[in-house]
């Protein structure tokens, strides 16, 4: 095997290989013709990538997470994306300060179902939209690059086969695949917490390329979470409760009318509807890191 290709069978090589990718594109900044406010354009998405690797066979993909109480028996292990697959590659992408400053404030405006405007900020909005775009073609740029060294690899959250089994549920699930790929552990808020906290987003691809699992550093799902209720005090909407504890703690049904109804008005040559809230991702202390324990 090329040393070239060995160098991508690593985090650090796969993290780097994104970062090019983030930064040449041209992908990683709100182009000026979709801005939506002039403060917006030119802004960059995202830092610097982590990426974790796990193996297609561990034990948490065709046991654990097949648990009704967990993901369920609709969810597909990475064997069932790519016969023959040796390791799953998870990535997590962390909004700039910029994205997230924007976003801390605003945080009190009541909650009325009968009431749809934007509750977030712009640059927010901008970020979950362009943002998830980046993460779909980041996603199809790894796949490509495995498969030019000669290796088979598919981004399920994009393949043809992938499928929501429920509103909040699908045969895939980027969250648990970065918990078990050593990324993080999930918060009360039902995001993850990484190293560089809860606020971006995640992405993953199945690959038939042996790969060094990453190591996980915790043994718990919520180990990083320290139940402070500081994202339930700041969601608008009501939806996170402590008393609940980690595992039930957010409502997804009280959660999604709220961030639907938090929207900007079509916008732009293709009439992009933006919408979203994020409250409970920033302001907080695992916004962008992993929150420390209170001394006792």
């Amino acid at each position: 095997m090329a040393d070239d290709a060995k160098e991508l069978l690593t985090p650090d090589g796969l993290a780097r290989a994104a970062w090019t990718f983030m930064e040449e594109s041209g992908l990683n900044r709100i182009p000026a013709e979709l801005a939506v406010s002039p403060e917006c354009a030119g802004a960059q998405i995202y830092e610097e990538p982590l990426v974790g690797i796990a193996a297609a066979n561990d034990p948490l993909f065709t046991g654990e997470f097949k648990k009704p109480q967990v993901i369920g028996e609709h969810f597909r292990a990475p064997e069932e994306w790519v016969q023959g697959a040796a390791s799953v590659v998870s990535f997590f992408l962390p909004f700039t300060e910029a994205v997230r400053r924007s976003n801390r404030t605003r945080e009190d405006v009541p909650y009325d179902p009968a009431i749809t405007n934007q509750r977030c900020s712009a640059l927010w909005l901008h970020a979950r939209v362009e943002g998830q775009k980046l993460v779909a073609m980041l996603s199809v740029h790894l796949c490509e690059l495995l498969q030019e060294a000669g290796f088979r690899a598919v981004a399920p959250s994009l393949s043809p086969e992938f499928r929501m089994a429920s509103p909040f549920s699908s045969n895939w699930s980027e969250r648990h695949v970065a918990f078990a790929a050593g990324l993080g552990t999930f918060g009360l808020s039902k995001g993850l917490i990484t190293a560089k906290g809860m606020a971006g987003r995640l992405g993953s691809v199945v690959t038939d390329a042996p790969m060094a699992p990453t190591p996980r550093p915790y043994t718990s799902p919520f180990e990083y979470c320290t139940l402070c209720g500081a994202c339930a005090r700041r969601c608008p909407a009501g939806a996170i409760d402590v008393a609940r504890g980690c595992a039930l703690g957010k409502d997804q049904l009280v959660c999604g009318p709220y961030m639907k109804g938090s929207y900007l008005p079509p916008h732009g040559e293709a009439g992009i509807v933006r919408y979203g809230c994020g409250k409970c991702q920033v302001g907080v202390p695992c916004e962008h890191g992993i929150p420390k324990r209170p001394v006792r």
